[in-house]
Formats: C-alpha cells, structure tokens, sequence
C-alpha cells in the first residue's frame, strides 16, 4: 500500500513537472519582448529552499564547465528552445526554472541589475 502512495505521488510530480513545462512553452511561443516573459515568469514566483540548492548546484556545473552563467540566462531567454539546446546540450525548460530562481532573486535584491538583464 505505501508503494501505491509512492507512485501516487511521483505521478503527480510528474504530471505538475509537464503541465509547468507545457506553460512555459506557451509563453515563449508569444510574440512578447524579452523583459515581458521574464516578468510574466517570476511575477508570482516564492522561493522554496530546493529553488535555491538547484541553483547553487547549477552554478557550480557551470562553473565546471566553463560556461558564463549571465550568458547562459540570457541565452535561455532570449534563444529558440531547439537553438539552445543544440548550443549548450541542456534541457531548455530546466534551465527556464534555474532562470526564474536567478531573477526572483536578483528582483528582490537588486531592480536595478534585474531590469539591466532583461533589457
């Protein structure tokens, strides 16, 4: 019975992982600028202490590899999905959420940076 639980509940993660992963196609899909799919995106964002280790876990594969972290964010933003991918050999929707962890709190500590990156 608790194995049931079990795959109830990653179904249901999985199913909430493709149904954010569908909206975030969708917004990018619009024909909307750069600084409006970042807002739209972390307009009602709240971070969970799991935002933050995924991040941090993030830079740290970045630095590894000697990629620009500034670069990659605004490549995500800013690139076809395929076109990404095909660039940095990275899960275009993952690196979507890492983004909106990166510009919530760059919002919320700094505008002025937040709103310098988005333009």
């Amino acid at each position: 019975m608790g194995l049931y639980a079990m795959t109830d509940i990653l179904n249901f993660l999985q199913y909430k992982n493709e149904k954010l992963e569908g909206e975030l196609t969708k917004l990018f899909e619009r024909g909307n600028s750069p600084a409006g799919r970042v807002d739209a995106l972390i307009e009602n964002k709240e971070l969970q202490l799991e935002d933050h280790k995924l991040f941090l876990a993030f830079l740290a594969y970045l630095s590894q590899h000697e990629l620009d972290a500034k670069t990659v964010f605004q490549d995500v933003l800013r690139l076809p999905k395929h076109q990404f991918e095909a660039k940095y050999e990275m899960k275009w929707t993952q690196v979507i959420k890492l983004s909106v962890t990166f510009l919530t709190i760059l919002r919320t500590n700094d505008v002025n940076s937040y709103k310098q990156f988005i333009d």
